[in-house]
């Protein structure tokens, strides 16, 4: 961005001397180097403006005057299981009697972080209890929403956070025992979308919200769990469900099972950056 403006800058400087020089041999010169400043500037919009469009939006909510200064931040990652057109939710620790997609928010690294956090204004979110499982998540406050770009520029860089969704992926799955841990010791993985909700109030915490998700898709590795996966589909159990895509965008099961109003975004098949 600095750049960008320091290009502009010499671009008028260039015109503003070559239309005030009295050097008439000069003039074409100078303007023919603000042409060229400016056409390299264009070009500089473009590329910026094409590597951020998934977030052009979501800048202007940042820098809306309007609305609350302080918001809260929750950035999480979600897997999309699926097998014979169906999709495995488990149950969710938060919201009673309703099923979810494994997955959950990301945690950033303390103290690393520190610095960072404080010259964006990152202070912790107290909207839920806080336990030994949530310390350090990505569930937090930003002070001003103006810094939300600089945060985003800090979460895209993948570093001084979590960057593999293993953890959830285990601590959900393998170590609850739902898929048997000696075949599933690793898995593999792939990033298939990003979505993110607009600046929005939240009812429940009553703050203004921005909402994250990175999908993943799960990839067996080799026959034991991709068979594990399919004998998971055919065993009955309170702790997960199959749902179909129709199921989970009404948000519930044919036989009345709850699903999380979130549990739709595991579709999204879209990268914004």
């Amino acid at each position: 961005m600095v750049r960008i403006i320091l290009e502009l800058l010499t671009a008028i400087i260039f015109f503003i001397w070559g239309v005030f020089t009295e050097d008439t041999n000069l003039q074409p010169e100078l303007k023919g180097m603000a042409i060229g400043t400016i056409s390299v500037f264009l070009i500089e919009c473009i590329i910026l403006l094409n590597s951020n469009w998934g977030f052009l939006k979501l800048y202007w909510d940042s820098y809306k005057p309007w609305g609350q200064k302080e918001i809260r931040l929750t950035i999480a990652y979600l897997f999309r299981i699926e097998n014979n057109g169906k999709y495995l939710l488990i149950k969710s620790n938060r919201i009673a009697n309703t099923y979810q997609p494994v997955g959950g928010v990301y945690k950033y690294f303390h103290p690393e972080t520190t610095t960072k956090f404080n010259e964006i204004g990152i202070i912790t979110d107290n909207s839920i209890e806080n336990d030994e499982d949530s310390e350090n998540d990505l569930r937090v406050k930003l002070k001003n929403k103006c810094n939300l770009p600089k945060f985003l520029d800090w979460f895209m860089q993948k570093t001084q956070r979590e960057i593999d969704p293993w953890r959830e992926f285990y601590e959900e799955l393998v170590a609850t025992v739902i898929l048997p841990p000696e075949d599933f010791k690793y898995i593999h993985y792939e990033l298939v979308g990003q979505h993110y909700d607009r600046i929005h109030f939240d009812e429940r915490f009553r703050v203004d919200t921005f909402k994250y998700v990175d999908v993943f898709v799960a990839k067996c590795i080799n026959e034991k769990q991709i068979n594990a996966i399919k004998n998971l589909r055919d065993t009955l159990s309170d702790k997960y469900v199959w749902a179909t895509e129709a199921e989970i965008k009404n948000r519930r099961t044919e036989d009345g099972k709850a699903i999380t109003q979130h549990s739709y975004k595991i579709f999204q098949n879209k990268k914004l950056k």
